[in-house]
């Protein structure tokens, strides 16, 4: 069961497909929803490339006492399915729970403007009643993109690239792999 909306956000699609590999500002930006309990510290996190056109991203954040972040070497990561998946060039998706992910597709418009389809998945309800969960998550999953559009629509320049001069820290490892095959595409396409 699924169901979804369309979102139109005023920045260049590659900062909103950026924004939802950053797991840095989960604590900051979602404070009050998916980012509650104050864990500011990012280990890793883990980038995990399933081909050439396709990663995984496996999180670790916990609460700053002070500690060193662990580099994503350090990291023993379980195998578990809880992942972000990032397959190129704008398909996204968030496996929540064995049963539950979020799914989105970054659809530009112009050079400023971009559509983020987004749907909510669920398989651990069957039937209208399963259809209607699905449903009532949508608001839920709105609320959370407009919190980031806030944000990533204020972002300089407005494109990203592999070379803007931004200073990455160890923590942004997926946007810094994403920038990375961005460019291996922009690449090839001009020959």
């Amino acid at each position: 069961m699924w169901a979804s909306s369309v979102d139109p956000w005023d920045a260049h699609y590659s900062r909103v497909i950026e924004n939802q590999l950053d797991v840095v500002h989960l604590p900051f930006v979602h404070y009050n929803t998916i980012g509650r309990g104050n864990r500011t510290l990012v280990n890793g996190p883990v980038v995990e490339r399933r081909g050439p056109d396709r990663f995984f991203v496996r999180v670790s954040n916990e609460v700053d006492t002070g500690q060193r972040p662990r580099t994503p070497g350090e990291i023993q990561l379980p195998y578990n399915p809880f992942r972000l998946d990032f397959i190129f060039p704008n398909l996204w998706q968030n496996w929540i729970a064995p049963k539950v992910r979020v799914g989105a597709a970054f659809v530009p418009v112009d050079a400023e403007h971009t559509l983020l389809y987004l749907r909510f998945y669920q398989k651990f309800l069957p039937g209208p009643l399963g259809t209607i969960v699905a449903r009532l998550a949508m608001p839920v999953n709105q609320a959370i993109a407009h919190q980031d559009r806030r944000v990533v629509q204020t972002q300089q320049p407005k494109p990203s690239g592999l070379r803007i001069g931004e200073n990455l820290v160890q923590g942004d490892g997926p946007v810094a792999e994403y920038r990375r095959g961005r460019q291996e595409l922009m690449d090839a396409a001009r020959g």
